[in-house]
């Protein structure tokens, strides 16, 4: 989640942070953006490793709700 959240933050360059130059601060972004195949790479490994996270969170939730029934099922039947 740590790189996905760096790109959300950094996608401006520094040279364009500053006064636009006469230019639309828009068109340096998605031109730097999109001329940057090693930033593009990264962003993409961000986003499988963020979809990870998700894939192990949700399996958890599973597990941990799986454990609860099983649990209330095992004292029901008891009784």
């Amino acid at each position: 989640m740590r790189d996905l959240e760096e790109f959300r933050g950094s996608s401006v360059p520094p040279s364009s942070c500053g006064s636009d130059g006469g230019h639309g601060a828009g068109s340096a972004v998605s031109s730097w953006w999109s001329g940057d195949p090693e930033a593009k790479r990264r962003r993409r490994v961000a986003g499988y490793k963020a979809y990870a996270v998700e894939a192990r969170v949700k399996a958890s939730l599973r597990k941990g709700f799986r454990w609860i029934k099983n649990r209330c099922t095992g004292l029901v039947r008891r009784y």
